[in-house]
C-alpha cells in the first residue's frame, strides 16, 4: 500500500506532466487552458472539422478535466495531513 507521500509524489509527477501536456497546446492554439476549456465546453469554440484539430481538442479538454481532479486530489491529502 502506497503511503501518503508516495501518493503525493506520483500525483506531483503526474501534474507536471500534464502542465508540460497543456503547455504544447497553448503555444499550438494561442489560447490559455482553462478559457479553451470554458469555451469548449460553452459551445463558443465550434467543432473542427480537422481530425486532427479534432482530437487535440478532445485530448485538451481531457487533460483540463484530469488537472482539475489531481490538483484537488492533492489539496485533500494535503489537508488531511494537516488535520
Amino acid at each position: 500500500m502506497e503511503s501518503v507521500v508516495e501518493v503525493l509524489e506520483r500525483l506531483v509527477l503526474k501534474r507536471l506532466w500534464i502542465l508540460g501536456e497543456l503547455k504544447r497546446f497553448e503555444e499550438k492554439y494561442g489560447m490559455d487552458s482553462r478559457e479553451f476549456r470554458e469555451k469548449w465546453v460553452r459551445g463558443l469554440i465550434p467543432e473542427p472539422l480537422d481530425p486532427e484539430v479534432h482530437g487535440d481538442f478532445m485530448i485538451w479538454s481531457g487533460l483540463v478535466e484530469e488537472l482539475e481532479r489531481v490538483e484537488n486530489e492533492i489539496k485533500r491529502l494535503v489537508e488531511k495531513r494537516g488535520e
